[in-house]
């Protein structure tokens, strides 16, 4: 039973890739993709920590705070599970199966897809600004941060960056 629902999380993790920004009734709120950066929220700051850990100075803030960090963010993450669940369903165009999936398997994937996503272009000499930017967020309370993420995306030109379709002229 384990593995029939990893692999129908795999195959709904799959669908998503190619259904970002192919059909418009997949895009989600701003509301919605907040919720979703919420809840993934903890696996981008361990990833880019992870990713620039090496080349970062141990003292600093991201290499000295992330573990802090994804603590505080999780209590976010799991009280903004639910909302992104569907709305990862929605961009997949599988909200039933979503609502179904169990969420140990299918939340583990959506937090390291969405993470490696997003950090698959930053180099070593993108780390420090990294560092700085969530130094910069880190005062924030994570609601807050995940809001800001949305309200960012929203404004992103969707022609260019189809990764997360979020529906335009509508922040609901």
């Amino acid at each position: 039973m384990k593995l029939k629902m990893a692999i129908a999380a795999l195959t709904m993790v799959s669908m998503a890739s190619s259904a970002l920004a192919a059909d418009p009734k997949n895009c989600v709120t701003e509301t919605e993709a907040a919720a979703i950066f919420a809840a993934v929220m903890p696996d981008m700051i361990g990833g880019l920590r992870d990713k620039c850990a090496a080349n970062l100075p141990q003292d600093s803030f991201l290499v000295k705070n992330a573990d802090a960090l994804v603590a505080r963010f999780k209590v976010v993450a799991d009280q903004r599970w639910p909302a992104a669940k569907l709305a990862f369903g929605k961009i997949s165009g599988e909200e039933e199966m979503a609502a179904k999936m169990p969420d140990q398997y299918l939340r583990p994937l959506i937090g390291s897809m969405i993470g490696s996503e997003l950090f698959k272009d930053v180099k070593p000499q993108d780390c420090t600004g990294a560092s700085k930017i969530v130094e910069s967020l880190a005062p924030l309370p994570a609601e807050n941060v995940s809001m800001l993420i949305g309200a960012v995306l929203t404004m992103v030109d969707q022609d260019k960056d189809d990764s997360m379709p979020i529906c335009k002229g509508n922040a609901g």
